[in-house]
């Protein structure tokens, strides 16, 4: 709920399903080439520049770096699976409270980094010998990478600021 609400009060994005709050969440759940599934924690829309898309996010509400780097490569791979079965242009999102792989942090939406990651778990996410580059370029240009912390929540607005100014949008600023 903190990283809902955290994403939400940016004014850019609508979180409109989390895994907990949605018994199944079958529209998040996914089916590996194994017949397992899979689950992203959130769902919604990103209001960005080129205009609103969807979103699927995972998060990582920890205070060290934990098993992240494993888990981020599997996700990016997750990501690519989830592509390929939907067909969509979804934006993906990794949020955590805490960074991880500080040595390659530049690089870690990196299209090689996501090659990398597919061909770590090709069997289990990707079900043929051949990586669609194509795909993989247009899943890199839509990976967010986003670390909070506590002290940063403090410096979302409050919940009557963001009720006002949500107010205001819909009824109009008197002038």
């Amino acid at each position: 709920m903190r990283a809902k609400v955290w994403l939400e009060k940016t004014g850019r994005v609508g979180v409109n399903f989390t895994r907990y709050e949605v018994a199944g969440a079958e529209f998040m759940t996914f089916e590996n080439v194994e017949g397992g599934k899979f689950s992203f924690d959130m769902a919604g829309q990103l209001h960005i520049d080129s205009g609103k898309t969807q979103f699927l996010a995972e998060i990582k509400n920890v205070t060290s770096e934990a098993n992240q780097g494993v888990l981020y490569k599997e996700y990016l791979a997750k990501c690519y699976r989830t592509s390929v079965v939907t067909g969509m242009p979804h934006n993906f999102v990794w949020l955590t409270w805490h960074p991880f792989s500080q040595t390659s942090w530049t690089k870690l939406c990196a299209v090689d980094e996501l090659k990398a990651a597919v061909e770590l778990h090709k069997g289990k996410y990707v079900d043929t010998d051949e990586i669609d580059e194509e795909r993989c370029e247009e899943i890199a240009h839509r990976l967010w990478l986003i670390v909070i912390s506590d002290r940063q929540e403090e410096l979302s607005m409050s919940n009557q600021m963001f009720g006002e100014l949500k107010k205001a949008l819909v009824l109009g600023v008197p002038r």
